[in-house]
């Protein structure tokens, strides 16, 4: 009967990022879109300050959040360290482009698809992490994280059997911890 209850779940597991897919990516013209064009705009200005040139911008709607990717060479600087710089840049812009205005849109900046292999790195950290928490039957207490990493960390962990996630400390040093545990099966 094990071997019937298999196929069952990996199909239900090929579903589940389907699930996720959902939320499709509908392409924006940049100079038609006043908030996305603010946007943009402020984009450029900060990027020449930090000494990056030829970056080139695109735009996406995904849901509620407004995309806009960046392009280019030598984009490390915009990176930062774990990301941390295109946060920054990420969080300047909402207030840049939402001070005082009425309807307001939440703008995600990602330079050289940086998230998305970030969320596989994690992904995979979690993943490798979760194998010692269930061989040692220890704890581990992951680096420190923003909110977003440590939500892809719990999301990636949430359905491994003998492992439970939970975050401690206080942001800027909020950390993951995963610990094992043998009543969750």
């Amino acid at each position: 009967e094990a071997k019937a209850e298999e196929p069952a779940v990996e199909a239900a597991a090929a579903q589940q990022p389907a699930a996720e897919e959902e939320e499709t990516e509908e392409p924006i013209n940049i100079e038609e879109n006043a908030k996305v064009k603010a946007a943009v705009d402020y984009l450029r200005e900060v990027i020449a300050l930090m000494g990056v040139e030829n970056v080139s911008f695109s735009a996406v709607q995904k849901g509620e959040a407004t995309i806009i990717r960046l392009d280019g060479e030598k984009l490390g600087a915009l990176i930062g360290r774990r990301g941390e710089t295109l946060d920054a840049i990420q969080q300047l812009t909402n207030y840049a482009v939402n001070s005082g205005a009425d309807k307001r849109i939440r703008v995600h900046v990602d330079a050289e698809n940086y998230r998305a292999k970030r969320e596989q790195s994690l992904e995979s950290l979690a993943r490798k992490v979760a194998g010692k928490v269930t061989k040692y039957r220890r704890s581990v207490t992951l680096e420190p994280m923003n909110a977003y990493e440590r939500h892809v960390i719990h999301t990636a962990l949430q359905e491994v059997p003998g492992v439970t996630t939970y975050s401690t400390g206080v942001d800027p040093n909020r950390r993951v911890i995963v610990a094992f545990d043998r009543e969750k099966k």
